[in-house]
Order: C-alpha cells, then structure tokens, then sequence
C-alpha cells in the first residue's frame, strides 16, 4: 500500500512542478505581450508626433521666407521712397531761389 502512494505521490509532485513551470512560462509570455503591445502603441505615437512636427516646421519655414520676402520689398519700396523724396526736395531747393 505505500508502495502504491509513493507511485501516485511521486508523479502528482513532479506534475504539480512541470504544471506550475508552465503556468509560469504563460504568465511571463502573457506580460511580455503586454508590453510589446504598450511599447507598439507608444511607439506609433512618437511617429505621428514627429510627423506632426515636422509638417508644422516646414509651415514656419515657409512663412518665415514669405516674411522675409515682404522685408526685403518693404526696404525696397521705402528707399525708394526716400530716394524720390530726396529727390524732390533737392528740386525744390533749386527752383526757388
């Protein structure tokens, strides 16, 4: 008879180890999932984030040099300005004396 328990003791034992190894393996592969999928979300994110970034300094770059474009015809306009008023002037001067 105790023959008989060892041989159903002994088994249940090694089987409760071999199931509770497995039921690890699970759990881990079950985290490890978890967290590939996390890391995945997280990673789709930062994406779209810089491509949002990206396109949005590309439209400061291109209002930035149409900027700079009305400066510099702005500065024009106005030397030019300055130039014919000068002009004017010095006209004035000379034809009253």
């Amino acid at each position: 008879m105790t023959m008989t328990k060892y041989k159903i003791i002994i088994p249940f034992v090694l089987g409760l180890f071999v199931w509770q190894g497995v039921a690890d393996a699970a759990s881990i592969s079950t985290r490890v999932r978890v967290l590939e999928g996390k890391v995945a979300k997280q990673d789709r994110a930062i994406k779209s984030s810089l491509k949002s970034l990206q396109s949005r300094e590309s439209k400061v770059e291109k209002s930035l040099a149409k900027v700079n474009a009305l400066e510099k015809k702005v500065d024009g306009l106005l030397n030019k300005k300055g130039k014919n008023h000068r002009l004017e002037r010095a006209d004035k001067r000379y034809a009253f004396p």
